[in-house]
């Protein structure tokens, strides 16, 4: 696991760029794990083949061949897979949110971005969708400018970015607007949302203090605070807590001890046992 700044990193890639913008053929034969991502601009990936794990703030997403993702700048943590696939494959543009407020104005709806962050109530920390016919004609025109590395001129390249904002804003006008505005990760309960929707996604604590924009002795003094306990000690807890009710419904114990990350099945048993007082086949004959 690396910690990665984006798209500074990506620079061995075939692409075309600006200043402020880029678009970037992305290809890895052999992705490894999950990397933790600073991302310096907002992007959109679209994945080509291969399969993208997303975390970001308290929410996680899968995407697969064909999806869509537009990511605000900040933390996440991503996972990228080839499956059944030759290799991990997407087309990724960066651009600066300075370039979504200028595109507003040309198009005279600027005074609707700042009405839009007080008129919707859910977050948004980043948006998915679905290509379409038209957005694969898109997609496959830069490529075929980036692939032959055909010479663009800036002014029809910042065109190019401008119908991929055209295309966001006529398929998802409010959620366009949303992310733009979007600053759920200053809320003061982001640790708890971050914690309680990844218990089972066995994130490290370098992981979810990353996910919340801090050090992870900050993340750890901040945590106590909110609970009362220590991190390590409360995801243990919560995690035999859904063991628990995971065994009275009659799953199996060695497919709980893999869910909940646990390395081997006899550390599970004896985790349990000492948290219940009895081993969790006890517990399921007795329930």
């Amino acid at each position: 696991m690396i910690n990665i700044q984006v798209p500074e990193i990506l620079t061995k890639h075939k692409q075309l760029k600006n200043k402020d913008f880029s678009f970037v053929y992305y290809n890895e034969y052999k992705p490894v794990g999950r990397n933790l991502i600073s991302f310096s601009k907002y992007a959109v990936s679209f994945i080509l083949s291969g399969q993208k794990e997303l975390y970001r703030g308290a929410d996680c997403m899968l995407l697969g061949d064909q999806d869509i993702v537009l990511i605000p700048s900040g933390n996440a943590i991503i996972a990228e897979r080839t499956l059944h696939a030759e290799k991990y494959s997407s087309l990724v543009v960066f651009f600066s949110p300075e370039l979504v407020e200028d595109f507003l104005i040309k198009q005279a709806i600027k005074p609707y971005l700042s009405h839009a962050g007080n008129t919707l109530s859910k977050s948004c920390p980043f948006l998915k969708f679905h290509q379409t016919p038209y957005i694969n004609e898109y997609i496959n025109a830069l490529i075929h400018l980036i692939d032959r590395q055909i010479p663009v001129h800036p002014s029809l390249l910042l065109h190019k970015l401008e119908e991929l904002f055209l295309i966001l804003l006529e398929k998802f006008p409010q959620e366009f607007f949303q992310i733009f505005t979007f600053q759920d990760l200053n809320r003061d309960n982001i640790i708890r949302q971050i914690v309680e929707n990844n218990i089972l996604n066995n994130l490290t604590l370098k992981e979810l203090a990353f996910l919340s924009h801090r050090s992870l002795a900050k993340f750890k003094r901040d945590f106590e605070k909110e609970y009362g306990m220590s991190p390590g000690k409360y995801m243990r807890e919560r995690k035999l807590d859904v063991a628990m009710h995971s065994i009275r419904e009659g799953k199996a114990v060695h497919n709980i001890a893999l869910q909940l990350g646990y390395d081997n099945v006899s550390n599970f048993i004896l985790a349990f046992k000492k948290r219940f007082g009895q081993t969790p086949k006890s517990y399921q004959t007795a329930s």
